[in-house]
């Protein structure tokens, strides 16, 4: 993300107004000269006042109005229990990505070392699924770093299989075996949810225009805020529903919310 600064032209004053009823400085209930902002996209056709109270859409790659309701999105995980080292040819299959058991892999993308341990074949595999390290030895050396999914060692011959997106969508990932030394617990990832509504995590520094085309926005990440000065979505409709909004925002965010007296 693109770190800058907004200059102002007195502390806590900017050098515009931004509504009929508010100016720039009573946006702020305290001097605040230069806050720091970070950059964030906006998806096309989607139209910000200035001074919105945002945060990121369930896809987690573009800025949305923050909302009352809010809960994280899940990852979609799984098990591959190894009970053996494995046998020559045996394969699993992760997405469309097939890894093949071998007694000396070859730089084939996918072959992975059958070990002297059931624990050693599954280290062996979770090094080929994230691009660790053996690669040439443990696993073939064109073998690259699986495009959705990393690996984990849950227990000595267990692997734990994690989604690296967020949401449902990885409860759409197979997960298949072939040979009697491996076992998923399932034929696809489980346990994936999609975000619900959206965390607060800052305000906007200027109004973004709907252009038909996905644009980038400054977003204050700290601060003490009027909050009649700010837009906010239907749901946060209270002085208390607004001053909660922040509290469990993620690092850096920074923000108070307080109404003027």
């Amino acid at each position: 993300m693109i770190m800058t600064s907004i200059p102002f032209a007195q502390p806590g004053m900017a050098a515009r107004e931004v509504s009929d009823t508010f100016t720039s400085a009573e946006i702020f209930n305290s001097a605040i000269p230069h806050p720091v902002t970070e950059d964030f996209p906006v998806a096309a056709d989607v139209p910000l006042p200035a001074f919105s109270v945002v945060g990121l859409s369930a896809t987690g790659l573009s800025l949305a109005l923050a909302t009352l309701a809010y809960a994280p999105g899940g990852r979609a995980s799984g098990r591959l229990v190894f009970s053996g080292v494995g046998t020559a040819d045996d394969t699993i299959t992760i997405g469309a990505t097939v890894y093949t058991l071998k007694a000396t892999p070859t730089t084939v993308a996918g072959q992975v070392k059958i070990g002297a341990t059931a624990a050693e074949t599954a280290s062996n595999l979770i090094a080929a699924i994230n691009g660790g390290a053996g690669a040439g030895d443990a696993y073939g050396s064109q073998t690259v770093p699986h495009a959705d999914v990393t690996a984990q060692s849950d227990a000595a011959g267990i692997v734990g299989i994690v989604a690296k997106q967020a949401g449902s969508v990885g409860n759409a990932i197979a997960t298949t075996e072939t040979g009697s030394a491996t076992a998923f617990a399932n034929v696809t990832l489980v346990g994936g949810a999609d975000q619900v509504g959206v965390q607060a995590i800052g305000v906007t520094t200027a109004p973004v225009l709907d252009t038909n085309a996905a644009q980038r926005v400054a977003i204050y990440r700290a601060g003490n805020f009027n909050p009649d000065a700010l837009n906010w979505h239907a749901s946060l409709d209270t002085d208390a529903k607004r001053e909660a909004a922040f509290r469990d925002a993620p690092s850096p965010t920074n923000i108070l919310i307080r109404k003027r007296l």
